[in-house]
């Protein structure tokens, strides 16, 4: 089955550990995040903000698609309703840090 049809047939327990799951994974990949550049800028001194963003922020990927691959393959819906929560929470906090640094701190 494809991930577009798992995603049409999800039923109310999906979207509900999805829901619930989002706010609490959204603090957690930020916080990866966040010391995942701050560990890149104390090995790497001379990477831009930018560049210390971007890579934090591939790293991160890669760890919350490995999540997401692990949480798909189980047969629970909560699990994939998780898996929902995490890729939403990546977005969130990967748009909301290159609004921030843009608009804000102005790389």
């Amino acid at each position: 089955m494809t991930a577009l049809v798992r995603l049409r047939d999800a039923g109310s327990r999906t979207w509900s550990a999805a829901t619930w799951s989002a706010p609490l994974l959204s603090n957690l990949v930020l916080a990866v995040l966040i010391v995942t550049s701050w560990l890149l800028g104390r090995v790497y001194p001379a990477f831009g903000p930018l560049g210390l963003f971007l890579v934090s922020a591939a790293a991160v990927f890669l760890v919350c698609a490995v999540a997401v691959v692990a949480l798909v393959r189980s047969a629970s819906p909560r699990a994939d309703g998780i898996a929902l929560g995490v890729i939403g929470s990546y977005a969130v906090v990967f748009v909301g840090g290159f609004v921030y640094g843009f608009w804000i701190l102005k790389w």
